[in-house]
C-alpha cells in the first residue's frame, strides 16, 4: 500500500510538473516573449511526458513561426529556418490530433496564422522573380494553411482565390501540370 501511495504521488507530481510547463509557455507566449518561450520549449522538447501530447508540437509551431514573423527576424534565413521547423511541428500536432481541438484556443491560432502568411508572402515573392518551383511548393502549402483557416473559420472567406490563382499559374509555368 506505502508503494502504491509513493507511486501515486510520484506520478501526480510529474503530471503537475508537465501541466505547469504548458502554462508557463503559454504565459510567455501571451506576454510575446518569444525568444524565452522558444527556450523554454526547447528545454521541455526533450521530456518523453511533455511531447507525448500534441499540444507540445503545437506550442512549438506557434513558438516558432511567431518568432519568424517578428519584426527582428522577418525577412532573415533565420525566419525561414524557422518557419521550417514550425511546419513540421505542426505537422507532429495534426498527426497527433487530427481534428485540431486546440486550434480554437487564442493562444494557438496564431501557428496556422503565421504560417500562411509566410508561405502566401515568400510564394508571391518567388512569383514575381520567377522562381516557379519554389514558388509552387510555398504557395501548395499556403493553399493547405488557408484551407485549415477557412475550416476553422478562422479565414472569413469559402475559398481563397488568391493563393489558389498564384498556386495554378506557378504550377503551370513550373511545368507541374498535375498540381
Amino acid at each position: 500500500m506505502k508503494r502504491f501511495i509513493l507511486l501515486l504521488t510520484i506520478s501526480l507530481s510529474a503530471f503537475a510538473a508537465s501541466a505547469q510547463n504548458y502554462d508557463k509557455i503559454k504565459n510567455l507566449l501571451l506576454l510575446s516573449k518569444f525568444e524565452d518561450a522558444k527556450t523554454e520549449v526547447d528545454k521541455s522538447m526533450s521530456n518523453p511526458k511533455f511531447t507525448a501530447k500534441g499540444e507540445a508540437y503545437l506550442l512549438k509551431s506557434t513558438i516558432y513561426s511567431g518568432l519568424a514573423m517578428s519584426d527582428a527576424k522577418k525577412n532573415t534565413p533565420e525566419a525561414e529556418q524557422l518557419i521550417t521547423e514550425a511546419d513540421a511541428a505542426f505537422a507532429k500536432y495534426k498527426s497527433m490530433e487530427a481534428e485540431l481541438p486546440l486550434i480554437a484556443d487564442l493562444v494557438y491560432q496564431n501557428s496556422p496564422v503565421h504560417l500562411y502568411s509566410f508561405y502566401y508572402t515568400s510564394g508571391y515573392q518567388d512569383y514575381n522573380s520567377s522562381k516557379w518551383a519554389s514558388g509552387l511548393t510555398k504557395l501548395k502549402k499556403a493553399v493547405g494553411y488557408s484551407d485549415i483557416l477557412i475550416g476553422r473559420k478562422l479565414l472569413n472567406t469559402t475559398l481563397d482565390t488568391n493563393v489558389l490563382i498564384l498556386a495554378g499559374i506557378t504550377a503551370e509555368k513550373s511545368g507541374s501540370m498535375d498540381d
